[in-house]
C-alpha cells in the first residue's frame, strides 16, 4: 500500500476551493442556465469521462496484495455499507422530503457511492495504520462507485425507466451478474495484455508518449468492449487498472508489479486529482443554479451525519482495526464523480423535469455539503495526536 503514503500531499480543501470557484462562476456566469438538467447530456459526458479516468487510476494504485486480511474492509464496505446506505438514504428521504418510495430509492443509489480520489487524498494522523485506513477508504470509493451501477438500473426501474424483468430476474442475470462479472474478467484480460505490452517497453522507470497511449488504449479497450458486450464498464476500467499495475499476475506480491507500478501511481495520482477537480468546479456551478434551500442542506447533513456512520458500522462489523480508525472511516464517506455522473445518467431517462429538478436539487445539495463538510474537517482531524480519539 505504498502507493497511498504520498496522497496526503494534496489536501482536501483544494476541492472546497474549486466548488466555490463554481459556485462564483455559475453565479456570475450569465448565459449558464437556470436548471441544472438543462447540462445534462453534457455533465453526464464530463463526469462520465472523469469517472473513468479516476477509476482507472485508482486501479493502477489498488496492487496490494490479493489477502483477504487486506481487502476485508473495502469489501465489506461495498457488499454491505454501500446497499445499506442506499436504504437508509431512501427512508430518511421518502419520511424527511415526501419522497414517494420507488424515487427515494433512485436517490439513495446516486447517492451510495464514495469518491476515490478524495479518500485518497485524507490527511490522516499518524497512528501507524494511516496507509491502511486510507487504503480502505479509497478501495470502497472505487468499488461502490462501479458498483452502483446495477442499484441505480434497480432503481430507474422501479421507477419504469428500466426493464427489471419478472420478479427482477432479468436485472439480476443481466445487469448484475453477467455485467459485473463480465466487466470483470474482461477488465483483467485487457489490463493483463496491456502489462504484458509495458513490460516489453525499455522505458528506463520514466512516464513516456508511449505508455500515455498505451493507457488511454487501455481505457479505451476494456470500456468500449464492456459497451459492446452490455458489461459494467467501470469495473472493467477499474479491474483492468489494477491488472495493469500488478503485471497481469492475479498471485503478485508487493514488488513484483512492473517496474514502472511507482511511476505509474504518481502519474495516476496527478491525472485523477485534475479530473477531480474540474469536476467540483463544474458541481459548484451547478449548484448555483439549483433550486437549493435550507431543508436540503438539513437533509445532506442528516445523511452524512447519521446515515453514513451507521451504514459504515454496519460494514465494519467486528472487524479487527483501532478505534480511531473505525472512526475515520465512519466519518469520511465523501460523495463526488460517481454521484455525479449517475445524477445525469438518471436524468438522461426521459424523467418527469419536476422529478428531475428536485432529484438534481437534493443530490447537489448533498455532494456540496459533503465536499465543504468534509474538506474542512479533514485537516484540523489529521492533525491531531494519533491517540486522540475526541
Amino acid at each position: 500500500m505504498s502507493s497511498f503514503r504520498s496522497q496526503a500531499r494534496w489536501p482536501v480543501s483544494a476541492a472546497v476551493i474549486c466548488l466555490a470557484a463554481g459556485m462564483l462562476a455559475g453565479a456570475w456566469g450569465g448565459g449558464f442556465g437556470t436548471r441544472a438538467v438543462e447540462h445534462t447530456r453534457a455533465v453526464e459526458v464530463l463526469s462520465e469521462a472523469a469517472m473513468l479516468l479516476c477509476l482507472f487510476c485508482t486501479g493502477l494504485k489498488l496492487s496490494a496484495p490479493l489477502e483477504w486480511r487486506i481487502w476485508r474492509l473495502p469489501l465489506r464496505l461495498a457488499a454491505i455499507t454501500l446497499p445499506a446506505t442506499v436504504a437508509l438514504t431512501a427512508g430518511a428521504a421518502n419520511v424527511f422530503l415526501g419522497l414517494p418510495i420507488e424515487r427515494a430509492v433512485l436517490l439513495g443509489a446516486i447517492l451510495g457511492p464514495t469518491d476515490p480520489v478524495l479518500a485518497a487524498s485524507l490527511r490522516l494522523p499518524a497512528s501507524g495504520q494511516e496507509d491502511a485506513t486510507r487504503f480502505a477508504l479509497t478501495a470502497e470509493g472505487a468499488l461502490s462507485s462501479s458498483l452502483a451501477l446495477p442499484l441505480v438500473l434497480f432503481a430507474l426501474g422501479l421507477c419504469g425507466h428500466h426493464d427489471l424483468g419478472p420478479l427482477a430476474l432479468r436485472w439480476v442475470a443481466a445487469d448484475l451478474l453477467w455485467a459485473v462479472g463480465c466487466g470483470a474478467l474482461l477488465g483483467w484480460a485487457v489490463g493483463a495484455v496491456a502489462a504484458q505490452a509495458l513490460l516489453r517497453l525499455d522505458s528506463r522507470g520514466q512516464i513516456g508518449l508511449v505508455e500515455v497511449l498505451l493507457f488511454a488504449t487501455t481505457v479505451a479497450l476494456s470500456y468500449g468492449a464492456a459497451f459492446i458486450l452490455q458489461a459494467n464498464g467501470f469495473v472493467a476500467v477499474l479491474v483492468a487498472g489494477s491488472a495493469l499495475a500488478r503485471g497481469g499476475v492475479l498471485s503478485a506480491r508487493v514488488g513484483e508489479a512492473p517496474r514502472l507500478a511507482r511511476p505509474l501511481a504518481t502519474a495516476a495520482g496527478r491525472v485523477e486529482r485534475l479530473a477531480e477537480l474540474a469536476i467540483m468546479v463544474v458541481l459548484g456551478a451547478l449548484v448555483a443554479v439549483s433550486r437549493v434551500h435550507a431543508a436540503l442542506v438539513l437533509f445532506a447533513l442528516l445523511v452524512l451525519v447519521a446515515v453514513r456512520p451507521v451504514a459504515a458500522r454496519l460494514g465494519l462489523g467486528a472487524s479487527p482495526g483501532a478505534e480511531l480508525e473505525r472512526h475515520f472511516i465512519a466519518w469520511f464517506g465523501m460523495r463526488g464523480v460517481a454521484s455525479m455522473y449517475y445524477l445525469m445518467f438518471s436524468v438522461d431517462q426521459s424523467l418527469s423535469v419536476p422529478f428531475a429538478s428536485e432529484l438534481a436539487a437534493i443530490t447537489l445539495s448533498v455532494l456540496a455539503t459533503s465536499i465543504a463538510l468534509h474538506g474542512l474537517t479533514s485537516l484540523p482531524l489529521g492533525e491531531r495526536p494519533a491517540g486522540q480519539q475526541g
